[in-house]
C-alpha cells in the first residue's frame, strides 16, 4: 500500500523543476519564503529515508502566465516506489487510468468531444524510439 504524505508548501528555494516560483514574506520567520513548484524533492527524500510507497495529492504554484490552457495554481498527484522501474510506474499509472474510468463511468471507454477513447492496459504505451525515428 501506499501511504499518502503531505510536504511543505513554503520553501527557501525552487526545486524539482524549471519554473518561476511565487515569492512572499514570512513575518514571524522575518525570511524570504517561495511557494513550491514541484512535490517532487521532498517525496524523493522520504525515499531515500526508507519509505518504500508514497503519494502526495498537493498544490503547487507556478509563477508563469495564466491562459484558457494554463493556470498558475494547480494539483498534483505525484508518487514514488522504491525499487520500482520505468515498467512498474507504468503499470501502477495504467491501473489508476483504468480503475478510476470504471469506477467514474462504469466503463473503461471515455468520450471527449467527437472522440471515444478505450482505456484499457496497454492502450497508450508507445515506443519512444520509433516516435524519436518519425521526427
Amino acid at each position: 500500500d501506499f501511504i499518502e504524505m503531505e510536504t511543505p508548501v513554503f520553501h527557501t528555494q525552487a526545486g524539482g523543476a524549471e519554473a518561476k516560483p511565487f515569492e512572499t514574506y514570512h513575518n514571524s520567520l522575518e525570511r524570504d519564503l517561495i511557494l513550491r513548484i514541484a512535490t517532487e524533492l521532498h517525496l524523493k527524500r522520504l525515499i531515500v529515508g526508507g519509505f518504500e510507497r508514497i503519494f502526495e495529492v498537493g498544490r503547487v504554484f507556478r509563477n508563469e502566465g495564466i491562459s484558457t490552457r494554463h493556470n498558475p495554481e494547480f494539483t498534483s498527484l505525484e508518487l514514488y516506489q522504491a525499487y520500482a522501474d520505468y515498467n512498474d510506474m507504468m503499470n501502477l499509472t495504467e491501473d489508476l487510468i483504468c480503475d478510476a474510468a470504471e469506477k467514474v463511468l462504469g466503463s473503461t471507454e471515455v468520450e471527449y468531444q467527437v472522440s471515444v477513447f478505450e482505456m484499457r492496459h496497454g492502450c497508450c504505451a508507445v515506443d519512444g524510439s520509433a516516435i524519436l525515428k518519425e521526427c
